[in-house]
């Protein structure tokens, strides 16, 4: 009997290293990478330790045999689930690291200091193991880790992994051994050795039919995918800005010669009302043109003027209240890099002020240094207690971060809202 099992724990080791082979082959030498194969590594060194607890012939051997195994016991389930919190595109936080260490390395400690405490086996002999308290919180603890991450990969696996019987393969490698561990501690089978070992064997084989026929394990897939949701992701924050920053603009600045319009008819001054008629009019031209380029990505290069001919531009277009734009120091070529993110930024400042700040005037500030540009839009408006970082001036912080500066806002009830810029020359990035 002995020799059977040995050699059916055998063919688990193998099948492991096989499967370690495929994925060394097969993946990228990445963390997420590493982790599963240390996974694997301890059903490895599990089975190994089964099959020294054949060979033992003293009380020392079978507690080395013991130890060994237990290395496997105690650190398989915080692996497993560090694995899965990667795989699925998760960040190791330090609580998601330390808790699943600590229960690891306290109950690994607690086998290594058993013959003090026997809190862990309460009873050690050659031809009989009790098991204690903490061998079952072990058990459990690894059973919660395990489960979570198996969780965490069926929720992940795309539509096409899943049509074609990938979820399957992935539960039956988590269940297998949990079921047979589970039966072996709860002795329905009437058996004088582990066959948890051989439930690990059932899964690395689930794994492999996964990773060769499904692209479970295809990491290099994954990170294709990973980099293509990335990208789409950030196209889709960028359009999304642009249509809040260019259609808020735009209906602001409308509803506002809307505005001045009504009151010159009401006054008899149509000269004026066609005035704002035609001045919301090309505004409307201008936005809709402006969303065309964002939804298409066509601003690349589109704003490499100097960066007083947009300030100016937005500038003029206000006419419900004054706006004086003060420009120090010499504009030139040489800042025009930063031309487009300080017009979005000025135009959001613009809405801003028009919407919600109830201000009777607005001053603009560009100064032109020899290694950057300080820009500072403030009004006289009624202000605000607690600034919140609301889509717009969130999406002011980001362009001006994204191009190497810096934004402070000030503000407080009755004094007005400041927006600070800092652009240095050396970022070279255009923000579109």
């Amino acid at each position: 009997m002995a020799f059977v099992l040995g050699f059916v724990y055998i063919l688990v080791i193998g099948a492991v290293l096989f499967s370690m082979a495929v994925l060394l082959l097969k993946g990228r030498k990445e963390k997420c990478n590493r982790i599963y194969l240390g996974c694997q590594m301890l059903v490895v060194v599990w089975c190994v330790s089964q099959v020294l607890l054949l060979l033992s012939q003293s009380e020392l051997e079978v507690a080395l045999s013991y130890g060994l195994g237990n290395a496997g016991i105690c650190f398989i389930g915080a692996l497993w689930y560090y694995f899965s919190v990667l795989y699925t595109g998760g960040a190791l936080t330090k609580v998601r690291v330390i808790v699943p260490l600590l229960s690891s390395v306290f109950h690994y400690g607690l086998v290594l200091t058993n013959s003090r405490h026997h809190l862990y086996y309460k009873e050690f002999r050659l031809d009989h193991v009790e098991h204690g308290f903490f061998f079952y919180t072990n058990v459990l603890a690894t059973y919660v880790f395990v489960i979570v991450g198996a969780v965490k990969l069926y929720r992940n696996l795309d539509d096409e992994q899943c049509e074609h019987g990938a979820k399957g393969l992935i539960i039956a490698s988590v269940l297998a051994p949990v079921f047979l561990n589970a039966v072996n501690l709860s002795g329905m089978l009437s058996v004088s050795f582990d066959v948890t070992p051989l439930g690990f064997g059932i899964s690395v084989i689930c794994v492999l039919m996964a990773t060769l026929k499904y692209r479970f394990l295809d990491l290099k897939r994954e990170l294709e995918i990973t980099n293509e949701k990335l990208i789409l992701e950030k196209e889709r924050n960028r359009i999304a800005q642009e249509v809040h920053d260019t259609a808020g603009h735009t209906l602001t600045m409308i509803q506002s010669y809307m505005k001045l319009a009504q009151v010159a008819n009401q006054n008899t001054r149509q000269e004026e009302v066609a005035e704002y008629l035609l001045e919301a009019r090309n505004l409307t031209s201008q936005g809709i043109k402006e969303l065309r380029e964002s939804i298409n990505h066509l601003k690349e290069g589109a704003h490499n003027e100097l960066v007083t001919q947009g300030v100016m531009q937005l500038a003029n277009q206000v006419k419900e209240i004054p706006v004086e734009v003060t420009v120090k120091g010499e504009d030139s070529e040489k800042y025009s890099h930063l031309s487009r993110v300080i017009y979005d930024c000025v135009r959001e400042s613009i809405t801003n002020t028009l919407k919600y700040a109830d201000a009777s005037r607005m001053d603009i500030v560009v100064r032109f240094l020899p290694d950057c540009i300080d820009v500072m839009i403030g009004d006289d408006g009624c202000g605000c207690k607690d600034i919140v970082s609301n889509h717009g001036l969130s999406g002011i912080q980001r362009r001006i971060e994204e191009a190497g500066g810096t934004v402070r806002f000030r503000s407080d009830e009755g004094e007005g809202f400041l927006t600070r810029i800092h652009l240095p020359l050396s970022s070279k990035k255009h923000i579109f």
